[in-house]
This record gives C-alpha cells, sequence and structure tokens, in this order.
C-alpha cells in the first residue's frame, strides 16, 4: 500500500498516551501564519489556555529558544518544541518567568509575507513535545491530526503490544483491527496522516465490574467477622491472620470459579504452587482476600480485597474494595479507571499532572523504610501521607497523590497486582526501580513472588 494514508484512531486519551514516543520525536502539523505561538497552542493546537499558561514553559524554533510563547512562529518547515521547564542551567535561563530570563531578551523569530495571499495558506512544520506538555496535550494534538512515517507506527506498535491495545482503527476509509494495521504498515515510507478520536469510557467493561461484585461481595465476609469478633493468629513470617482472611479468601474463590472457570488463581491464603506450574499459566488471577491485615486488626479502615487478572506476565485488569469507605476501584490498562461508593454509579477516575515544585507522596503506615526515606529526601516533597494496604496505588489513581515509591522488597505480588491495574488505567504507572531510577513495568507471576523496589506514580510510562 505505497503513499499516503489517512488513519483514524478511537481510543480512550489514556491509551493514546502510548503515542508519546511519536510526538517526543516529531510530528507534521500545519500552522496558520502570522499570528502569535500563545494562540497558535490554543486555537490550532487545542490546548487549554491553562496549560499554556502554566504547563508551556520552554519553546524553540530551529533549536534555538523563543523570547516568551507570544512571539510570532517561523517559516514553513521549521521545527516547534514544546516542552515544560527543562533541567539544568540552560533550561532556568529558557523559562518564563525565570530570575535569569533576561538570557532570553531579544530572542524572538519573525515572519515575513510577501503578499496577503501568501499568509493565509497553513504552514507545514514540525511539532515536538515533552515532559509535562506531552502528557497533557497529546490527545488534543492527536485530534487536530498529524503526519508521520507510516512505518513508524508500526514499528512502536509491534514493540509494545500493549500500546492501543483495545483501540479501534480506520484505515483508508476500512475498519481494520490491530494486527492488520501493523501488518499494512510495516515498512512503509510514505506518510501517514493519523487523527484520534476519543473514545468516551463513562463505565468500566463487563469483566472489570464482575471483579468488582465478587471484591464487595468479600467484604462484606470480612465485615461479619469483624462485627462478631475475631481471634488473631500468626503465619510462618509472622504476618497475622484471621478468620476474615479466610472468609474472603473462600469468597473470592467461589465467585471467580463461576465467573472464570479454569482460570487458576494465585492467592496469599493459597500461595504453595510450585514457580513451574505458575509459569505456564499464561492467564491467572492475582488475589489478596485481606490486603492490610495489620489495619484490620488495629481496626483501622485502611483494608482492602484485592482481585487482579494477570496475563502474559502483566496486570491486566483490576479490583481494589474498601469495605470500611464503601469504596471500589477498578482499572486495567486502556480500559480507563472508574470508582464507586457504597453500590452507587461509577465515576471515572484519572492521575492528576504532578507539580514539580511540590510532590504529595505516600508511604507505608505498616513497612516503613530507611531507603524510603532516603529517596524522598532527594526529590521535592510538599506533603508526605501515610496509608496502609493497595490503597496507596488507589490514591494516586484518585488524583489526590503523585508518588507512592517502595524502596524495602518485602511486598509480594498479590499486594500491588490489583492497585497496579487500577492506576494504569487511570494513567499512572508502576515501574520497577533500577539504580534509583525508573525501569520496566513492574511484572508478575515471576518465579520470587516477592517484588523487587518500584515506584508507584501519576506519571505514564514512557
Amino acid at each position: 500500500m505505497p503513499g499516503a494514508h489517512n488513519l483514524t484512531v478511537t481510543a480512550s486519551r489514556e491509551s493514546l498516551l502510548a503515542l508519546t514516543p511519536i510526538l517526543r520525536e516529531g510530528v507534521g502539523i500545519g500552522l496558520r501564519p502570522g499570528i502569535s505561538l500563545r494562540q497558535t497552542m490554543i486555537q490550532d493546537l487545542g490546548f487549554c489556555p491553562t496549560c499554556v499558561e502554566e504547563r508551556v514553559q520552554t519553546v524553540f524554533l530551529d533549536g534555538s529558544p523563543v523570547d516568551d510563547i507570544d512571539a510570532d512562529h517561523a517559516v514553513a518547515g521549521c521545527t516547534l518544541a514544546l516542552a515544560g521547564a527543562l533541567p539544568g542551567v540552560a533550561g532556568i535561563a529558557m523559562r518564563r518567568g525565570s530570575p535569569v530570563g533576561v538570557f532570553r531578551e531579544g530572542i524572538a523569530h519573525g515572519i515575513a509575507h510577501e503578499d496577503e495571499a501568501a499568509s493565509t495558506a497553513l504552514l507545514p512544520v514540525t511539532l515536538k513535545l515533552f515532559n509535562t506538555v506531552a502528557i497533557e496535550c497529546l490527545a488534543a494534538v492527536l485530534e487536530q491530526g498529524v503526519e508521520l512515517r507510516a512505518g513508524r507506527l508500526a514499528e512502536l506498535l509491534a514493540a509494545d503490544p500493549d500500546a492501543l491495545a483495545t483501540a479501534s482503527f480506520t484505515l483508508n476509509g476500512q475498519d481494520v483491527d490491530r494486527a492488520a494495521l501493523v501488518t499494512a504498515l510495516t515498512g512503509q515510507a510514505g506518510t501517514l496522516r493519523l487523527t484520534a478520536e476519543h473514545a468516551e469510557t463513562n463505565a468500566p467493561t463487563p469483566d472489570l465490574a464482575v471483579l468488582a461484585d465478587i471484591a464487595e461481595t468479600a467484604g462484606r465476609a470480612i465485615m461479619k467477622v469483624r462485627e462478631a469478633g475475631f481471634r488473631v493468629e500468626y503465619k510462618e513470617d509472622h504476618s497475622p491472620l484471621t478468620r476474615a482472611d479466610l472468609a474472603s479468601h473462600e469468597t473470592i474463590l467461589r465467585g471467580l470459579a463461576e465467573k472464570f472457570p479454569g482460570v487458576p488463581v494465585l492467592s496469599e491464603e493459597g500461595a504453595a504452587i510450585p514457580a513451574e506450574k505458575r509459569q505456564r499459566w499464561k492467564r491467572l488471577f492475582i488475589v489478596d482476600p485481606l490486603d492490610g491485615t495489620k489495619e484490620f486488626v488495629k481496626a483501622l479502615g485502611e483494608f482492602c480485597v484485592c482481585i487482579a487478572l494477570a496475563e502474559d506476565g502483566y496486570p491486566a485488569l483490576g479490583a481494589v474494595h474498601v469495605p470500611v469507605w464503601g469504596k471500589t476501584y477498578v482499572g486495567g490498562l486502556g480500559l480507563g479507571a472508574f470508582l464507586r461508593e457504597n453500590g452507587g454509579a461509577w465515576t471515572p477516575i484519572s492521575v492528576r499532572h504532578p507539580d514539580p515544585a511540590g510532590l504529595t507522596v505516600l508511604a507505608s503506615r505498616s513497612h516503613p523504610s530507611p531507603e524510603t526515606d532516603q529517596y524522598l529526601a532527594s526529590i521535592n516533597v510538599r506533603e508526605r501521607v501515610t496509608a496502609g494496604s493497595a490503597l496507596k496505588f488507589c490514591l494516586v489513581a484518585e488524583g489526590k497523590a503523585d508518588l507512592y515509591p517502595r524502596l524495602n522488597t518485602g511486598m509480594r505480588e498479590w499486594d500491588s497486582a490489583a492497585g497496579q491495574a487500577v492506576l494504569e488505567g487511570a494513567g499512572g504507572s508502576v515501574l520497577e526501580l533500577v539504580d534509583g531510577q525508573p525501569g520496566p513495568r513492574l511484572a508478575v507471576n515471576k518465579p520470587d513472588l516477592k517484588n523487587p523496589a518500584f515506584i508507584a506514580s501519576a506519571t505514564p510510562r514512557a
């Protein structure tokens, strides 16, 4: 299929974040000449005025800084690069409102037109978006339409099976599935005109809704034990065990067996399964019947029921129910994330855009660590909040916090899998920490069920 292609992608805004690498590399757009960059961003690129005012801090034309975003844009063929605050001294110098912004004075790009007719034609330019600007404005730009090399999109989709996994595609007027799209575009050097349409997701998928119902039923079993009173026993690893754990475990197993027959279950209360056997499972449930037993025993409300469905080594769906609060969170990568309270209507939730000047960070109530304290000392923390159980993932997903670092390595997969699915559905990420830096996506069903150090964040996976 040589030549130009027209592709329409219908997906959630969270799913479209998978195309961030393409926006960083540069895409072709058309801009109206003779207007300010501020007007260009709002009128031609679809940026919201608040984003232009608060997020866009550095603007470059052909690699040179522009003095404030009200400068006229340049001629056809230029490259317009937009970013939040760039690091280092150079970034500070280029930042709007910077104390050393004097170095920007006199830097501007003019534009000259030979006649009035020329000024009405769209200028073909290359647009690059970085960091917070890419996160917040990517969907708006794609909805306006961009041009890129057809083969580049095929390369991205082939390299990442999660990218646009739940999107629908129309190529040159014909509906195609994801696999057919990759086949059609692989190796193509021609131009692809890509336009995104926002798929509204106002309710969870049927499978997510079923997991929510099972988790809430287990929550009611837990509360019955709590009301009747209970005795605490201790397992070999000295962690507490109550009748509530076992009642929830049995409730979940019955529900999963009925609704998802044949899918194996890895549960904290039934984890003695050889790794060799588990490694053959491409699809399994990972369950913590009562996450936060210590909080339960202490009569705190921060305990949860966690159910995750894992596929090919990563969480695909997750439900986290907080019985005392009556809250249930569900989500999955590319499927969105949702919250309902006391059995009411589902409400979509999403992560907020972190403010680098001061982050709200969550820390474990029952598992503090000096490693975490050392890590937090290296970043800008405005507020530190302690919380128990998988609730920390959900608070980030709900937009109430920015970061949850876990540097001590005692946590098991059933403590994190469901919360990870919810947070990824809300647009965030859960990444291993490698040498103190975010690394690969946190995997599950590993030979060793202990998690490495990781960071759960409102920032999506790059």
